[in-house]
């Protein structure tokens, strides 16, 4: 009897170290994901750059915040983007970009893939950190 237990508990230990090991990248995140916060509905869009680095907008009671960010640690840390006055769509900066730079003093917006496919994240708000929670839309099947 020890030796089938034994077998599954270092079955399973196995399972979660190659889990575990598995790095996240960009396009994990890419994709646009529903977030529940604050019993709000929000919407949240990440596309892929060069590398590490991506593009998002959230999408807030009507109103569309800029971030950019970076995947670090299988973490991908957002920031609030303000546009630079006058700013134009910069080829440099990728397709739908406009030229902007980070907010001062923001705390990034951390995001983490979940083992189950959800997302995990934190913000800072008016009241303090706010912890949330998003799944991946999922597109209507026509028929």
């Amino acid at each position: 009897m020890v030796k089938p237990i034994t077998l599954a508990v270092a079955l399973m230990l196995l399972s979660s170290t190659a889990f575990a090991q598995k790095k996240a990248t960009v396009a994990d995140f890419a994709g646009t994901w529903n977030i529940e916060l604050m019993s709000h509905q929000i919407a949240l869009v990440i596309e892929p750059l060069d590398g590490n680095k991506v593009n998002a907008t959230m999408m807030i009671m009507g109103r569309d915040m800029p971030l950019q960010g970076e995947l670090v640690d299988n973490t991908l840390l957002l920031k609030g983007m303000k546009p630079e006055a006058g700013a134009t769509e910069s080829p440099t900066n990728g397709p739908g970009v406009h030229a902007a730079q980070a907010s001062e003093g923001a705390k990034p917006i951390t995001v983490t893939l979940q083992d189950d496919g959800t997302i995990a994240g934190e913000m800072m708000t008016s009241q303090g950190p706010a912890k949330w929670t998003g799944e991946r839309l999922k597109a209507k099947k026509k028929g």
